[in-house]
């Protein structure tokens, strides 16, 4: 939320940017991006997603955005 109240607007570059980092990182382990949508439509969240990768991942799990 803005100071004012109101919600931001998200910066649609690192959206993304972000997106496709962590498609990513779901197919250099075996996962097509239609699987990986399927797995969010049954409820897994991104950020499960990617702590259940860690352990087979770079331990830098930073989003690599060069926009401001």
């Amino acid at each position: 939320m803005t100071n004012t109240g109101q919600s931001a607007e998200p910066n649609w570059e690192v959206v993304d940017c972000a997106i496709a980092e962590v498609l990513g990182i779901a197919q250099r382990q075996g996962i097509t991006p239609a699987d990986f949508v399927r797995m969010l439509d049954s409820g897994m969240r991104i950020s499960a997603f990617l702590t259940a990768m860690d352990p087979f991942t770079d331990t830098d799990l930073a989003i690599d955005c060069a926009y401001s």
